[in-house]
């Protein structure tokens, strides 16, 4: 069973340790160098209640943001084909209604789990 929470300052780490995975990096639009434990620590005095993490029993398996209406979501590959981003994005949309995703095209399972909870593709970036 999968519970939906706030983030705490004992999750952090996790969502560090994940969003520095590189088995998640492919599916993040933005690449980012590898996060430190003091960059992780400023970044979330400053933004800790955008995050929502997702456990089971006691355990993180995943995290949520939603930025400027932006959602980003990361599930723990050991967990990837539980329905545990679609469940976060629907958790998270009941909170903030209003909320977009932007994912890149090649990132079917993101695609898949927006679409899952009610997502339409409306708009596509073109970059050259």
């Amino acid at each position: 069973m999968f519970k939906f929470v706030k983030n705490e300052k004992k999750y952090w780490n996790f969502i560090r340790e994940l969003r520095n995975d590189s088995r998640v990096q492919n599916g993040f639009v933005d690449k980012l160098p590898e996060i430190t434990e003091e960059q992780q620590s400023e970044y979330m005095k400053k933004y800790n209640d955008i995050f929502y993490v997702c456990v089971e029993g006691d355990l993180p398996v995943g995290y949520i943001r939603h930025l400027e209406g932006d959602i980003g979501v990361c599930t723990h590959p050991d967990y990837w084909g539980r329905g545990i981003g679609s469940f976060m994005i629907d958790e998270l949309t009941k909170l903030h209604p209003n909320c977009f995703a932007k994912i890149k095209l090649d990132n079917k399972t993101s695609i898949r789990a927006f679409e899952k909870v009610g997502f339409k593709k409306k708009y596509y970036i073109l970059e050259k």
